[in-house]
């Protein structure tokens, strides 16, 4: 008699039956693995960055933050800590260790900003 080492009950079907295979094992994880890199991939948005955004009536479309995701990806692949992404007339603040835009800038908050702590930037197209 085989006995489950999790419930120390008998196993199921006896010494000679062969495992069940558990079902859609692979497939769940295939598509768990999916969902966890995306989540991984994708970047946040502190409150501050979303309400800068809002009080400053800036808009992003989906390409914006394709191109966002896509620069952050690039410096994380540098090394970068925290990074300037300038798109268009819009900075954003980056700690790409935590994938986290952390402040928005508008055009205006461009010309009078300076950015410190920051090792590097990026010019998005």
């Amino acid at each position: 008699m085989t006995i489950d080492p999790l419930r120390n009950v008998p196993a199921p079907g006896g010494p000679l039956s062969a495992p069940r295979p558990l079902a859609g094992a692979q497939a769940g994880t295939a598509k768990f693995a999916d969902v966890l890199k995306a989540k991984l991939g994708e970047v946040r948005w502190s409150a501050h960055a979303q309400e800068r955004l809002k009080s400053r009536g800036i808009s992003l479309s989906d390409r914006d933050r394709s191109l966002i995701e896509a620069g952050v990806r690039k410096v994380s692949e540098k090394g970068s800590r925290n990074s300037l992404l300038l798109l268009r007339d819009i900075g954003l603040v980056v700690s790409v260790q935590n994938r986290t835009v952390v402040t928005a800038v508008d055009r205006a908050d461009l010309k009078e900003r300076v950015f410190t702590e920051i090792d590097s930037t990026v010019i998005l197209e």
